[in-house]
């Protein structure tokens, strides 16, 4: 009788399942992902650059311009021209990393939702 009413609760289970979300059976049974990444430390080299060439624009934006929106257009320009330049002292340098791949059988989205 308790098999019965198991059986019975996984149908009903299932077909509430079906009825509330798309199944799709996908079968990725893992496997690894190649990937182009930026190199970490160079990445790293060229914020550093940006952030100490940022601080000294602002020092030098609030220590010398009394207009706000001076203050603004001369933050803003000088802000691409500093990741400019340290982008030329640091050029991005992508590197391949290889990633395991999730284990994946089934996916399921809501319907409704």
């Amino acid at each position: 009788m308790n098999i019965g009413k198991a059986i019975w609760l996984l149908v009903l289970a299932g077909i509430i399942t079906t009825l509330l979300f798309e199944v799709n059976f996908v079968l990725d049974f893992g496997g690894s992902v190649v990937r182009q990444i930026p190199d970490p430390a160079i990445e790293s080299e060229y914020k550093r650059c940006y952030q100490e060439k940022d601080n000294r624009i602002h020092d030098t934006a609030f220590g010398t311009i009394d207009n706000p929106d001076v203050q603004k257009e001369f933050i803003s320009s000088n802000q691409a021209r500093a990741a400019a330049e340290c982008r030329a002292l640091y050029p991005e340098v992508m590197i391949r990393t290889e990633e395991s791949a999730d284990f994946n059988l089934v996916d399921l989205k809501p319907r409704f939702w």
